[in-house]
C-alpha cells in the first residue's frame, strides 16, 4: 500500500506516562505497511517532521487534557503538506470535558470508548478500542502458576469498596494485588508498582486476573458519562494468557469475549467468589478459557487491527 503516516503523541512525551502505547500503535501500522512508511515522533517536533517528510495523515494518540497540548503547528504544517489531522484520544469518557481542543481541527476523530464517541460535535467522529500488542504482551499459556489471583493499579474508591467486600475471601488465597494507595486495612494488598515491560509475565503467571475499572474523572463534568468500553488491560491481559475475572459496568464487554468461554463476568464480590471456587482447582477450563482469550485478541484486538480500521477511515474520507 503506498501511504506515508506520521504517528505523535496528543501530549508532550516528558508527561505522558502511555508515551509506550504509542510504540504499540507505531507497531501495528508498520506490520500493516512498512517502517519506511511510518514515522514515530513526539508532540514537539511533529510540526517539522511533517513540513521535512510530508505524510498522507498524521495520527495524534493519547491524551489532549494538559495544558501544554497546543495543536495549532501541527493543523498549519498538515494544510501546508495536504495531510489528513486525525486523532485517536485513549481516556474518554474521563477526559471528555477537553476535546473542545481538536473538534475545529480534527479530520477525523477516534474515540476509545463507544458511549462518549456518541457525545462528539464532529461529523467524523468513530469508535476505536484499546487494543494488545503480541510484541510486549504476548506469553505462552502455562499451568505452573506462582499466584491463583492477580491484580495491578490504583486504589481508586470503587477497587478498595470490591476488595473490602472480598477481604474475608480472598486473605486466605494465594493473592497478589499490587499497585498505589492501598489502605493499610487490606493487608492482603501491596504497595508496590510493577514495570509494564515485567507485568505480562504477572499476569502469566496467575490462574486469575482481577479486571476492574477506576473511577476517576478528571474532566467528565458536562455529560457525566459512564465508561461503557473496556479499557487496554483487558487485551493485554488476554494477550499474556490469563483467565479474566472482570467487574461488569457494561455489558459491551461481550462485544470483544464470550462469557465464560473467553471470560469470566461478575458484578458482586458473592459472584467472584462462587466463580473463583467453581475455577481456581480446574486447571483444564482455566487453560481452555486462557487460550480462547488469547486466540481471539490474536485474531481480533490487536493494534494492527485498529490501525486497519484507522486506514479504512482514511482512504474513505478521501
Amino acid at each position: 500500500m503506498s501511504m506515508n503516516v506520521i504517528l505523535t503523541g496528543a501530549s508532550p512525551d516528558s508527561i505522558n506516562h502511555n508515551s509506550v502505547m504509542r510504540n504499540y500503535v507505531y507497531d501495528g501500522f508498520v506490520s500493516l505497511l512498512s517502517k519506511e512508511q511510518v514515522t514515530n515522533v513526539p508532540l514537539q517536533s511533529c510540526a517539522k517532521s511533517i513540513l521535512n517528510q510530508p505524510a498522507d495523515f498524521v495520527l495524534v494518540f493519547g491524551s489532549c487534557m494538559p495544558d501544554s497540548c497546543e495543536y495549532g503547528a501541527i493543523k498549519h504544517a498538515c494544510a501546508q503538506t495536504g495531510a489528513k489531522l486525525i486523532f485517536w484520544l485513549h481516556d474518554d469518557p474521563y477526559e471528555q470535558d477537553f476535546n473542545f481542543k481538536i473538534l475545529d481541527i480534527a479530520d477525523i476523530v477516534f474515540s476509545n470508548d463507544k458511549w462518549a464517541s456518541k457525545f462528539y460535535y464532529h461529523d467524523n467522529t468513530f469508535h476505536l478500542p484499546m487494543a494488545a500488542s503480541k510484541n510486549a504482551h504476548f506469553v505462552e499459556i502455562t499451568n505452573k502458576w506462582d499466584h491463583d489471583l492477580f491484580f495491578c493499579g490504583v486504589a481508586f474508591e470503587n477497587r478498595v469498596s470490591l476488595l473490602r467486600d472480598l477481604k474475608k475471601f480472598l486473605s486466605s488465597k494465594n493473592c497478589n494485588i499490587s499497585g498505589a494507595e492501598w489502605p493499610a486495612d487490606l493487608s492482603f494488598c501491596k504497595n508496590e508498582r510493577i514495570n509494564n515491560l515485567e507485568l505480562p509475565n504477572f499476569i502469566a503467571n496467575s490462574k486469575f486476573t482481577l479486571n476492574v475499572g477506576r473511577h476517576l474523572s478528571l474532566g467528565n463534568d458536562r455529560f457525566k458519562l459512564d465508561p461503557s468500553t473496556p479499557g487496554p488491560r483487558t487485551f493485554e491481559a488476554a494477550m499474556a494468557g490469563s483467565v479474566q475475572l472482570y467487574y461488569v459496568e457494561s455489558l459491551e464487554i461481550e462485544e470483544y469475549y464470550k462469557p465464560d468461554n473467553e471470560i469470566l463476568l461478575f458484578d458482586n464480590a458473592k459472584q467472584l467468589e462462587q466463580l473463583f471456587e467453581e475455577y481456581v482447582d480446574d486447571p483444564e477450563k482455566l487453560i481452555s478459557i486462557a487460550r480462547n482469550a488469547q486466540e481471539r485478541t490474536l485474531n481480533d484486538h490487536q493494534y494492527k487491527n485498529r490501525c486497519a480500521v484507522i486506514i479504512e477511515k482514511f482512504l474513505a474520507l478521501n
